[in-house]
């Protein structure tokens, strides 16, 4: 770790998003997609949990009191994630009532505070143009529930809150399933995203403690071939009838996902987190929560405004292929603006409301 930031961790975040475009464009019907996302937890959990942790520990050294420590982190988190979403929000909440037929509106309060992965797997069970952000829905909420539970708990705590918390999520799904309920709703709701971030906690909280072996090369390699696998099970499940619990992919997902994350943060001057340390990677993720909430809708308002099929013709490449060259493009173009004329002046108020 060096000026707060850790090696290799700002390009993790950029190829995931970068995948999900691809998954919502170039590559259809694989869980590439799922899995990024799934990483995007694993990171904010690292991440968020070590920032809570270090909270904890300056109030049990009395140089922090709990109500200031969790008002500056909501704060904090308010001003990153807040602006970007809503503002796209409403950017496609207008074009969708100007050019459609305002197809979000009924279900407009769900996003509005953030319960939008409640109303796709409890309510309406399909996707739609702008259902991509359940993740963030997800995230959010652990914000709101962990964030008390962590400053609140003794520090020496937090490791079994964690693993609790995993079993209990566990349990959940298992129990989820059991009684009938599909995919969508396993996927979306919180018991699937906390896995991923408690996962993500037990990271850095027990870093110091963590073997050599967990992220050494062969473990890597391992885990990359897990993560190439699980990708492709959808593709499995569909033409050759192959069904695992869901329970069994959570676990396969967040071991392998965990290798590659354990990986860069033991090996920071390594091959793989100098490529992740590239300008081309750190600039994605730089835009990459821009470039999630805005790379979906572009995609389908393209579909519908561009002539993408006549410039496939045209050009001889595979319709994909042209849909992820203006997907991609667009959105970058996009999230980049977003993030200089928009998110990084508002961010620069977060240190503001840091105590401490």
């Amino acid at each position: 770790m060096s000026g707060g930031r850790y090696a290799g961790l700002d390009g993790l975040r950029g190829l995931a998003a970068f995948a999900v475009v691809i998954h919502h464009s170039l590559i259809l019907g694989t869980d590439i997609g799922g899995l990024s996302v799934f990483l995007f937890f694993i990171l904010s959990g690292f991440l968020i949990t070590g920032i809570l942790h270090r909270s904890r520990e300056k109030i049990e050294a009395g140089k922090l009191r709990l109500l200031p420590a969790l008002e500056d982190f909501w704060i904090r988190r308010a001003l990153r994630i807040f602006p970007a979403y809503y503002l796209w929000l409403g950017v496609f909440v207008v074009i969708d009532v100007t050019v459609r037929k305002g197809e979000i509106l009924p279900d407009l309060p769900w996003y509005l505070v953030y319960l939008q992965n409640f109303l796709l797997g409890f309510v309406t069970f399909k996707w739609g143009d702008f259902t991509h952000v359940w993740s963030l829905a997800v995230e959010q909420q652990y914000y709101v529930f962990f964030a008390p539970l962590v400053v609140l708990v003794p520090t020496r705590w937090h490791a079994k809150l964690m693993i609790a918390t995993i079993l209990l999520c566990l349990a959940t799904i298992a129990g989820l399933q059991a009684i009938g309920y599909e995919m969508i709703t396993l996927y979306t709701s919180p018991a699937n995203g906390f896995v991923f971030m408690a996962a993500g906690a037990l990271m850095t909280l027990e870093r110091a403690r963590t073997p050599a072996w967990m992220g050494a090369t062969t473990t890597l390699l391992v885990a990359v071939a897990a993560v190439v696998a699980l990708a492709c099970y959808p593709i499995a499940e569909r033409t050759v009838g192959f069904h695992l619990p869901y329970v069994v992919l959570q676990l396969a997902s967040v071991t392998a996902l965990s290798a590659v994350m354990i990986h860069v943060l033991q090996h920071p001057e390594g091959v793989v987190t100098r490529a992740l340390e590239t300008r081309p990677l750190k600039f994605l993720g730089l835009i990459s929560y821009g470039l999630y909430v805005i790379h979906l809708p572009v995609g389908v308002f393209a579909e519908q405004w561009l002539p993408l099929e006549v410039w496939s013709q045209a050009t001889g490449l595979p319709k994909p292929v042209v849909d992820f060259a203006v997907m991609a493009s667009v959105s970058i173009g996009l999230a980049t603006l977003s993030w200089h004329l928009f998110e990084a002046r508002i961010l620069a108020l977060k240190d503001r409301f840091q105590r401490g």
